[in-house]
C-alpha cells in the first residue's frame, strides 16, 4: 500500500530468491517428467516382450501344422509323392524352419534385454564343438566351389562356456560365411592367447574368401535388425539379429567378438572364450551308485526332507535343489533318474523351470514330475504331468516321449485333446504311422473331459491353453478323481509364456494348494508310482 516500500536492496533478495524458486519448480516438472517417460518406458518394454511372447505362440501354431504336414507327407505317410512333389514338399519344410529360426532369435533378443538369458556355464572342448559344427556347415556350401579348413591344434586346451550357446555362436558365424561366399574357402583357425585380464583365452577365427565389409558397414553389423544390403533386391535373406545376439552371448561368457574385413578381400570373423583353469566351479561327476539319483526342486527345505524319508527307503536317492535357477545346471551334471519341480517358487517359479529344461537339448527327456505341496497343512496336489512338449511338434520327440511313459508297451489307447482340429489331425498321422497306438481325437478341453470320463484311456496328450476349459482345469480334474489320477498325461504348449498366462498359472496353483485333497501319505504314494511306471527304462539303461 505504500509507494518504493522496497528498498534496492530487498528487491535484489527477492529477485534473486524469484529465479531460484522458478529453477527449483523447473527442476520438479522435469524430474516429473522424467518420472512418467521411465514408466512409459516401462509399459512400452513390457508390452513389447508380451506382443513377442503371444505373436512367438501365434506363429508357433501354424508352424505346427506346416512343418508337421510336410514332414508327414515327404515320409511317405500318406502315400508315394513324385519327385518334383518332393521337391515343393522341402521347399515348404525348409521354409518352415527358416520361419522358426526367425522366431527364436527373436525371442533370444528379447531374453537378452530383459536379462532373462540364463547360461549353463561347463567345460567345454572346443575343438572337438569345432569339428561337430563343421558336420553340418558340409551342408551348407553343398553345390558351392567352397574349401573347408580347420586348423585347430590337438592341445586346444578347454573353454568355461555353456556349450549350446557357444554352437550358435559357430553356426552363425559358418552360416554367414557360406551365405556370401561363392568360390574359394571357409577356414576356421583357434589358438590360445593372453587376455587383457590375464587370464588366458581361446581366441576363433572364421575367414572366407567372400567379397568383403566396407569400414562403414562394419559399424553397424552387430547392430540389432541391422544389415550390410538392406535393399528388398538383396541376395541373402535374414533378420539382421544373428551377429547381434552372438555378440551378447560372448559378452555374457567374459569374450569378445569382432571383424576385420576389406572389400575385395574377404572377412574375418573372431571371438573369444575364457580357458577353463582348475578352481573354477565345474559339475561334479555323482558316485556310481545302486540308487537312481532323483533331483528334487523345492523352496522349501522340509519338503525335500519328506521326500527324502519316503524315496530313500525305496532305492531312491534324492538331490535337493532349493534355488530353481540352477536346475538346468545341476541336471546336466547329475543326469537324475526324474525330476520333483515345485511351481509355487518365488522369482523363478516351476513353469520357467520346465521350459529352461524342455529347450535344453541336455535335458529335454529327463522325466519331470511336477509337484506342489503345503507342509504345514499336511496337504498337497501333485499335478504329475509326465512330460512337456513345445511347438512344432517334431515326430521323434512325440513318440520318444510316449516311449518314455512306455518302455513296457502297456499304454495302446491315447487321448488327444486341442482345440485345434489341424493340430488333432498332425498329431493322430504322427501317432498311427508308428502302429503302437489307437488314438481318439477331442477337439477342446469340454469335449475331451466327457471324453476321459465316457472311456478313460490309458494316456492323454493334452493342450495347455483352451478356451472354455483349459489343459490345467483338465488335469485337476483328473488328479482329483481316484479312478482318473493315474492317467499319464504329455503336456503340449504352443511357445513362452505371456506375462498373463503365467500370471493364471500362479493363480491356478495357488487354487490347486487350496483345494489340496491329497494327504502327505497319498502324494508320496502318487510320487512314487510315477516313478515305478519309469523303472523299466532305468532298468534297460542299467542293463
Amino acid at each position: 500500500t505504500e509507494t518504493n516500500a522496497f528498498s534496492d536492496e530487498d528487491i535484489a533478495v527477492l529477485q534473486i530468491l524469484a529465479d531460484q524458486i522458478a529453477v527449483a519448480i523447473d527442476n520438479a516438472r522435469s524430474y516429473a517428467l522424467s518420472q512418467q517417460a521411465v514408466k512409459d518406458m516401462r509399459e512400452v518394454d513390457k508390452l513389447k516382450s508380451q506382443f513377442l511372447a503371444n505373436m512367438s505362440h501365434e506363429l508357433r501354431t501354424p508352424l505346427n501344422s506346416i512343418i508337421g504336414f510336410s514332414r508327414v507327407i515327404l515320409k511317405g505317410i500318406d502315400g508315394p509323392i513324385t519327385e518334383l512333389q518332393q521337391q515343393d514338399l522341402t521347399a515348404i519344410y525348409n521354409s518352415g524352419q527358416h520361419l522358426l529360426n526367425l522366431i527364436n532369435d527373436i525371442l533370444d533378443l528379447s531374453k537378452i534385454e530383459a536379462g532373462k538369458m540364463e547360461l549353463a556355464f561347463d567345460e567345454v572342448d572346443l575343438g572337438e564343438m569345432i569339428k561337430s559344427v563343421m558336420s553340418t556347415v558340409t551342408g551348407l556350401v553343398k553345390g558351392k566351389d567352397i574349401k573347408l579348413e580347420r586348423l585347430v591344434p590337438d592341445d586346444l586346451p578347454t573353454v568355461h562356456a555353456d556349450p549350446m550357446r557357444v554352437r550358435q555362436v559357430l553356426l552363425n558365424l559358418f552360416s554367414n560365411a557360406a551365405k556370401f561366399t561363392e568360390e574359394g574357402s571357409i577356414t576356421v583357425e583357434a589358438a590360445v592367447q593372453p587376455g587383457k585380464s590375464g587370464r588366458p583365452e581361446v581366441l576363433v577365427k572364421i575367414t572366407d574368401t567372400g567379397p568383403g565389409i566396407s569400414p562403414e558397414d562394419q559399424k553397424k553389423l552387430f547392430q540389432p535388425f541391422s544389415q550390410v544390403d538392406a535393399s528388398p533386391t538383396r541376395k541373402t535373406g535374414g533378420s539382421g539379429l544373428g551377429l547381434s545376439i552372438c555378440r551378447q552371448l560372448i559378452q555374457m561368457h567374459g569374450g569378445e567378438i569382432g571383424v576385420e574385413s576389406e572389400v575385395g578381400k574377404g572377412s574375418t570373423f573372431y571371438f573369444t572364450l575364457p580357458v577353463y583353469q582348475e578352481g573354477t566351479p565345474l559339475p561334479g561327476t555323482p558316485e556310481e551308485d545302486s540308487k537312481r539319483i532323483i533331483l528334487s526342486v523345492d523352496d522349501d527345505i522340509q519338503v525335500i526332507r519328506l521326500y527324502e524319508r519316503y524315496l530313500n527307503a525305496k532305492e531312491y536317492q534324492v538331490i535337493p535343489l532349493t534355488d530353481p535357477t540352477h536346475v538346468v545346471k545341476r541336471a546336466r551334471e547329475l543326469k537324475p533318474y526324474a525330476i520333483t519341480l515345485d511351481i509355487m517358487m518365488p522369482g523363478y517359479d516351476g513353469w520357467q523351470v520346465l521350459a529352461d529344461l524342455k529347450s535344453n537339448p541336455d535335458t529335454r527327456d529327463i522325466p519331470v514330475i511336477i509337484c506342489s505341496i503345503v507342509e504345514d497343512e499336511k496337504k498337497g496336489y501333485s499335478l504329475g504331468a509326465a512330460d512337456y512338449l513345445v511347438k512344432p511338434i517334431i515326430e521323434e520327440d512325440l513318440l520318444n516321449a510316449l516311449q518314455r511313459l512306455n518302455p513296457d508297451g502297456g499304454i495302446r489307447n491315447i487321448l488327444i485333446i486341442d482345440d485345434d482340429p489341424d493340430d488333432l489331425r498332425l498329431l493322430e498321422k504322427i501317432l498311427s504311422e508308428s502302429g503302437k497306438f489307437n488314438t481318439t481325437l477331442a477337439e477342446g478341453g469340454t469335449e475331451g473331459w466327457k471324453a476321459i470320463q465316457t472311456s478313460p484311456p490309458d494316456a492323454v496328450i493334452l493342450d495347455l491353453f483352451m478356451p472354455e476349459m483349459d489343459g490345467f482345469t483338465i488335469l485337476e480334474k483328473l488328479r482329483s478323481s481316484p479312478a482318473l489320477r493315474e492317467i499319464p498325461t504329455l503336456l503340449i504348449t504352443g511357445g513362452d509364456l505371456t506375462e498373463t498366462e503365467r500370471k493364471k498359472l500362479s493363480t491356478f496353483g495357488q487354487q490347486l494348494l487350496q483345494k489340496g485333497s491329497l494327504s502327505e501319505r497319498e502324494l508320496i504314494d502318487n510320487l512314487e508310482k510315477v516313478l515305478q511306471r519309469l523303472s523299466p527304462r532305468s532298468n534297460r539303461e542299467n542293463e
